[in-house]
């Protein structure tokens, strides 16, 4: 390859390099930059021998950086091949921890700097083991699409509480058709304390469901109260307006949060502890076994299934 030719890949690795490093230390100082998943908060203190994960990464860019300046220089080569081939291989059998775990958004932004620099090195420098680094970077391009699809589920498509907030410790999933669901959802708002703490998450499981929902967010333009969510257990004497698009993907969004979760029935009831009402006849004071059913919250005796819209509801 020409000096004219090896100019432009040679610009990648070091700009990725140069980014990757950046990134790395801004984050390591509190940044937390790009971390939009549940798994940047878990990975933030991840290290090894007491020392950050985003710390070995600046080293680690930090060499590729030096050593892409150096490459005109014999020994520079075999080692950048090393560093690649070493952070491509690290990276790979991270990737694959999070399709087991959680994905992280801010990882990925690593990864994706680090499948840059490994492919602008490959293509840029007749590297030793250049065929090696090739099919470890085929089985980290596997990985690093599976996690990227994970993340933008995870980022674009947030469950969507139609009554209380996205930060309320206990989460309920409901169909306006389910009869469990309306108990459970009358119990809560018996409860003024336990209804602070809830929030109410719809799922749409048949085209009830939808005209009930549709209705309803018709008629309240703004805020959902507890009225309104008590309105969609009320049966629909007609058609009414149809789902809007921004509705029907907040629908949806909740839908796929409760398929991540495994499970196929609601009432769903997330939640760190047991909540408990003080004894009142009209709140909510129910064994735990048939609120979280098994240990994902299902309850496997009552419920309406999601995936079934005829099946029966008890």
């Amino acid at each position: 390859m020409t000096k004219k030719h090896m100019t432009r890949p040679k610009s990648f690795l070091l700009i990725a390099s140069f980014l990757g490093g950046l990134y790395c230390v801004s984050n390591l100082f509190g940044a937390e930059l790009f971390c939009g998943t549940r798994g940047c908060e878990i990975y933030a203190g991840y290290g090894l021998f007491g020392i950050s994960f985003y710390l070995y990464g600046f080293g680690g860019f930090l060499g590729i950086f030096l050593l892409t300046l150096f490459s005109r220089y014999r020994f520079a080569r075999p080692l950048l091949a090393l560093t690649l081939g070493l952070a491509l291989l690290i990276d790979t059998l991270f990737l694959i921890y999070q399709t087991l775990l959680w994905p992280c958004s801010s990882c990925q932004v690593v990864a994706l700097m680090i499948g840059i620099s490994a492919f602008a090195g490959a293509k840029t420098f007749n590297l030793p083991g250049r065929k090696l680094l090739i099919g470890v970077g085929i089985v980290w391009s596997i990985f690093f699409i599976y996690v990227s699809v994970a993340v933008v589920k995870e980022v674009a498509f947030r469950p969507w509480p139609i009554y209380g907030s996205t930060e309320a410790p206990v989460k309920i999933y409901f169909s306006p058709t389910c009869p469990s669901c309306e108990e459970v959802v009358r119990k809560v708002f018996g409860d003024e304390q336990t209804a602070a703490w809830t929030g109410l998450y719809p799922i749409v499981k048949n085209e009830e469901d939808e005209v009930r929902l549709a209705r309803v967010l018709e008629a309240v333009a703004d805020k959902v109260d507890a009225n309104a969510v008590l309105e969609l257990f009320a049966p629909a004497s007609q058609k009414g307006p149809a789902l809007k698009i921004g509705s029907r993907v907040r629908l949806l969004s909740n839908k796929m949060a409760l398929a991540r979760s495994d499970v196929t029935k609601v009432p769903l009831i997330l939640s760190p502890y047991i909540v408990e009402t003080g004894g009142s006849a009209n709140g909510l004071s129910l064994p735990i076994e048939t609120l979280w059913g098994d240990s994902l919250g299902n309850s496997s005796d009552t419920g309406c299934s999601t995936i079934a819209a005829e099946a029966d509801c008890e």
